[in-house]
C-alpha cells in the first residue's frame, strides 16, 4: 500500500492505538471483499487492511468470512451464533467458489464438472495449523475493540427480486417472451422488498454486538455497476439509492460508520461482465476504510449510541453441523412455501430452495472434511 508522510504518521497512530488491544479484523460477508479479477491471486480489501495495521509492534488476526455463496445476512447469524472456526470458514469458501462454479457452467448449458476448478481457491483458503482454534465468536467475544468490515444485503436484496445487474438486462431484452423482467419490476416497486432485507441487517448488528458491544463496524455500502447505467434501468439505480439511505439510516442508530462506496465504485469499475471493483479498488476502499478509522479512534473520541438486546446465551459451538441444521430448514421452509405458489413465483421460489440445498451441501463438505 503506497503511503506519503501524513499517511505514515496516521498509520503509526493507529498501530500504537491497537498494539495492546489484541487487534481482531472480521470480514462478513458478500463478495464486495472478495477480489474477483483475473488475478485473483492478489490482495483483496481485508488484506489490504490488515497489511496496513501490521508492524513489529502489531500482528492482526484476521477473520475473512467473504463468500460468493455464503453471502446472505443469514448466514452471518449462523456463523456467529454456531461459533464457526476460521478453519470451518475457509473451507466453506473453497466449497462455494465451486458450488457458484458449477452453478454457472449448468445456467449456461456447459458441462458441470467445470466448475471444479474452482478449487484453486484452495491455494488462497488453505486453512493453516491452528485454525481450527480460532472461533468467530469467541474471538469477537474476547477481543477489544474489534474492526469489523460489514458488507451485506445487497444479495438479500437480488434474492428477493430474482436478478442480478447483469440478469436484468438480460430480462428486459426478453421482456415480452418472458415473465422474469416484470416480476423483478413488482418487487422493486414493493417497498416491502426493502423492509425486509434491512430488518435482516438489523438483526446482523444486533447479533453482533450482543457478542461485543464493543465491537467498531464499518458498513459498506452499495454502488451502482456499470450495466446499471442505461436509462431503462433506473428503477433499479433507485432501489440502491434507497438500500443505501436506509442502510445509513439504521447505521445512524447504532452508532455505524457507513462507508459511502460510491466513488470507489464508479473508478474501480469499468467491466460489463463483473460487478466488483478491480484489484487497485480494493486497495483504494482499504485506504479510504483506514481514514475512518483514524477518525472515529484517533482524532475523536466520541462514545457510541448502541441500541441493541443481550442474546450471547444463544451462542452454540455447533459448527458446520449447526449451519447445516439451519440451511436445511430454510430450504424446507422455501419448498413449502412454493407449495403454495403458483406460476413463476414458485418457480422463483424453488430456486431459492436450490440455493439453500447448495448452502446444505457446502456445510457438508465442510463438516466431512473437519471430521
Amino acid at each position: 500500500m503506497k503511503k506519503n508522510n501524513s499517511v505514515d504518521d496516521k498509520i503509526n497512530k493507529l498501530i500504537n492505538y491497537y498494539k495492546e488491544k489484541n487487534l481482531l479484523i472480521v470480514g462478513l460477508n458478500d463478495s464486495q471483499g472478495i477480489n474477483t479479477t483475473s488475478t485473483f491471486f492478489k490482495m483483496g480489501l481485508l488484506e489490504y487492511l490488515a497489511l496496513a495495521l501490521t508492524s513489529d509492534e502489531l500482528m492482526p488476526v484476521v477473520i475473512n468470512a467473504f463468500s460468493l455463496t455464503m453471502n446472505k445476512t443469514e448466514h452471518i447469524d449462523y456463523f456467529l451464533k454456531n461459533n464457526l472456526s476460521l478453519e470451518e470458514i475457509k473451507l466453506s469458501q473453497i466449497y462455494s467458489v465451486v458450488s457458484a462454479l458449477e452453478k454457472v457452467m449448468f445456467d449456461i448449458k456447459l458441462p458441470k464438472a467445470f466448475g471444479k476448478i474452482g478449487n484453486i481457491y484452495r491455494l488462497i483458503y488453505t486453512p493453516q495449523n491452528g485454525d481450527n482454534q480460532i472461533r468467530i465468536s469467541t474471538s469477537l467475544k474476547n477481543s477489544t475493540e474489534p474492526i469489523m468490515i460489514y458488507s451485506s444485503g445487497v444479495n438479500n436484496l437480488m434474492r428477493e427480486v430474482g436478478a442480478n445487474p447483469f440478469g436484468i438486462k438480460k430480462a428486459y431484452k426478453r421482456r415480452d417472451k418472458s415473465p422474469n423482467y416484470y416480476y423483478t419490476l413488482e418487487k422493486t416497486k414493493d417497498p416491502k422488498t426493502l423492509t425486509k432485507v434491512i430488518n435482516a441487517i438489523d438483526r446482523n448488528f444486533n447479533t453482533i454486538f450482543s457478542i461485543n458491544e464493543d465491537t467498531d463496524i464499518y458498513t459498506l455500502g452499495a454502488y451502482i455497476p456499470k450495466s446499471l447505467q442505461n436509462e431503462e434501468m433506473n428503477i433499479f439505480r433507485d432501489l440502491i439509492i434507497n438500500y443505501n439511505d436506509k442502510l445509513q439510516d439504521l447505521c445512524r442508530i447504532y452508532g455505524i460508520t457507513f462507508i459511502d462506496t460510491a466513488n470507489v465504485g464508479n473508478i474501480y469499475n469499468n467491466s460489463n461482465t463483473n460487478f466488483h471493483i478491480s484489484t487497485a479498488g480494493h486497495n483504494a476502499l482499504a485506504n479510504y476504510i483506514l481514514g475512518y478509522i483514524y477518525q472515529n479512534k484517533i482524532k475523536n473520541k466520541e462514545d457510541k449510541n448502541v441500541n441493541q438486546s443481550k442474546d450471547l446465551d444463544v451462542i452454540t459451538n455447533k459448527g458446520a453441523l449447526g449451519v447445516i441444521a439451519l440451511t436445511s430448514l430454510d430450504y424446507k421452509n422455501s419448498l413449502e412455501k412454493a407449495n403454495h405458489l403458483s406460476g413463476y413465483e414458485k418457480q422463483r421460489e424453488m430456486a431459492i430452495a436450490q440455493e439453500h440445498r447448495r448452502e446444505t451441501e457446502i456445510f457438508q463438505k465442510v463438516l466431512k472434511k473437519t471430521k
